[in-house]
């Protein structure tokens, strides 16, 4: 790469930004089975035309040296379309029975965390690559960790304060928390790994760690306008606020070197998010 000229780089590394934006929103926007706004949305042919798609694109990039530093991204975007192909397919959706409404939200959850993150960890594993590759690392700890558990309490107090104040009961309360957490300990691995773990290391190797943040937090922000528990125009509010956040992570999981601090902190961020639906039951 050093020997290519420097606006010819600029170039391709202008081109892979947008294939790698694209290929974000494709995955997460117009192949996500979490809303139906789209007709592709939930459709398991789209989603597995978008598997074989990434996969033969990478296949073919790693074939041509010239072409080979944009294998590795491609395979990552491969890796979250079959992740996300597999959510759609559902295998263990025959396993969802509870009809409660805290069970029931993180029954949902539990299987969709036993779906996704296997087809991560195992597809970067068949890339020839370790765990720390997708941030999964102890890394550096007096980082992550106070990061993560201030961010987390402060987000529990809050969460907690504003359910109190609104009528519920401190048994109410502790009788939901164990499912609320199971709840936010699952979804926050599974979209920190899935928005950003199997991403940024082979993203900053094709475009730069300037334009990697960028990429996934557009990806990560645009895919939350469509949360199904919020009306429109608060999800394109709330939509534009998770940019910001998937920044902030994806800075977070760099300068930690491991993806705990912000899973702690997504654990505490869900926990506010989840307060609708507490607050409803």
């Amino acid at each position: 790469p050093a020997l290519v000229p420097t606006e010819t780089r600029s170039v391709s590394r202008a081109a892979l930004f947008l294939l790698l934006l694209a290929g974000g929103q494709l995955i997460f926007v117009f192949g996500s089975p979490y809303f139906t706004v789209f007709p592709t949305n939930d459709n398991a042919l789209f989603s597995a035309a978008l598997v074989a798609a990434f996969g033969l694109l990478a296949l073919a990039f790693r074939q041509r040296p010239s072409l080979a530093h944009y294998a590795p991204p491609v395979y990552a975007l491969f890796v979250a379309a079959a992740a996300n192909l597999a959510l759609v397919i559902g295998p263990l959706n025959r396993f969802l029975s509870a009809t409660e409404p805290y069970r029931q939200m993180t029954q949902d959850k539990v299987v969709q965390f036993l779906t996704v993150v296997p087809v991560l960890v195992l597809l970067s594993r068949v890339a020839g690559r370790d765990l720390g590759w997708i941030y999964v690392q102890r890394g550096r700890p007096r980082r992550w960790l106070p990061f993560g558990l201030v961010s987390f309490a402060v987000c529990a107090g809050v969460m907690t304060w504003m359910v109190l104040s609104s009528g519920m009961s401190v048994n109410d309360l502790l009788a939901a928390a164990p499912w609320i957490m199971t709840f936010v300990v699952a979804n926050a691995i599974m979209e920190e790994l899935w928005f950003r773990g199997v991403f940024l290391q082979p993203y900053e190797a094709g475009i730069g760690w300037t334009g990697t943040p960028v990429v996934t937090a557009l990806t990560f922000g645009v895919s939350h306008m469509n949360a199904t528990y919020f009306e429109s125009w608060v999800g394109l509010v709330f939509g534009a606020g998770v940019i910001g956040l998937g920044l902030v992570l994806a800075w977070a999981m760099r300068w930690a070197d491991s993806l705990w601090g912000s899973v702690l902190f997504h654990m505490g961020l869900d926990l506010l998010i989840i307060l609708p639906v507490v607050q409803s039951v």
